[in-house]
């Protein structure tokens, strides 16, 4: 009697409805799908079931679980388990239901030892994941793959990679830092901070190559004086600088920017124009309309 108990439970199937749970018992598979329900079967028993980001339970022992929703949707479904791939799909839910079958990849598991992290892997040329510290595990399915690892400001690392079906492989890696490089680009080279809401600021995008600090000059060139400065600590790629015109007349400014790591050093300069007497009357344009708007509504027009 014990076991009769025993296997009964294990072959449970439970149904989910929204906002509730409910279990219902199926010796083997249940007649038909219900209305508004999701069917998903895999070659996986107990495998764990999200939805939506949710963990709703796991598959029975024949490997399958029925969801049932009070409406139709676009569901995100992720089936996850131990040694297998996990399965990502987006469904849409009908009140016919929906059944689908759902093969796991068997997987290994990748360690990184890095000098550097987080480490992103790229598998067979695509992204494939990341791995943030020394105790992350990264499943991979099983089989043989080429690897590249990489992480901002390094060069990055291949690697060819034999994977058994729950086999746990540790890779030690080191990365070396890119040569240092450093390109700016500004939309435009002329602004006026006077508060007519149209090129009250000035941005210049720094981009690098790897991990430096950034040492940005601003000098007025009629009499070489430092009129504004900054130190900022640069990562790779774009960096945003904003000068809003402080402690500077009207002219023309040498704006020199200088990336060093220690080791490198690397300058870029260009020249930007402060020019108050060009003023848009944007902001009063923007206040009028919403006056006239207004207007126009509390007389019913």
């Amino acid at each position: 009697m014990r076991k009769l108990l025993v296997f009964i439970l294990i072959i449970l199937s439970l149904i989910i409805f929204a906002g509730k749970i409910s279990f219902t018992i199926f010796i083997g598979y249940p007649p038909e799908i219900p209305e508004y329900g999701l069917w998903i079967e895999t070659n996986v028993p107990y495998a764990n079931v999200y939805i939506n980001g949710y963990f709703v339970g796991q598959t029975n022992a024949f490997g399958y679980i029925i969801l049932v929703f009070e409406e139709e949707e676009y569901l995100n479904i992720k089936i996850d388990a131990e040694n297998y791939v996990p399965f990502t799909k987006t469904v849409y839910i009908e009140k016919s239901g929906l059944r689908m079958y759902v093969n796991l990849e068997k997987a290994g598991k990748l360690m990184v030892f890095s000098n550097i992290y987080p480490v992103n892997v790229y598998l067979n040329g695509s992204f494939y994941g990341t791995i943030s510290d020394e105790t992350d595990v990264l499943k991979l399915p099983s089989g043989e793959h080429k690897l590249i690892l990489t992480t901002p400001g390094y060069e990055y690392i291949e690697k060819k990679l034999f994977l058994d079906f729950k086999e746990v492989e540790v890779l030690h890696i080191n990365f070396k830092p890119k040569k240092l490089e450093m390109n700016i680009l500004t939309d435009y080279t002329e602004f006026s901070p006077n508060n007519d809401w149209y090129r009250d600021t000035w941005n210049l995008k720094i981009y690098l190559s790897t991990y430096a600090t950034i040492r940005i000059e601003i000098i007025k060139k009629s009499t070489g004086e430092v009129v504004y400065e900054k130190t900022l600590n640069g990562k790779p790629n774009y960096n945003i600088f904003t000068w809003k015109g402080e402690n500077a007349d009207d002219g023309v400014y040498l704006v020199r920017v200088v990336a060093s790591n220690g080791k490198e050093k690397v300058e870029r300069n260009l020249t930007v124009i402060i020019d108050r007497t060009k003023y848009f009357y944007i902001k009063q344009i923007f206040f009028i309309s919403i006056i006239s708007l207004l207007m126009l509504s509390l007389i019913g027009l």
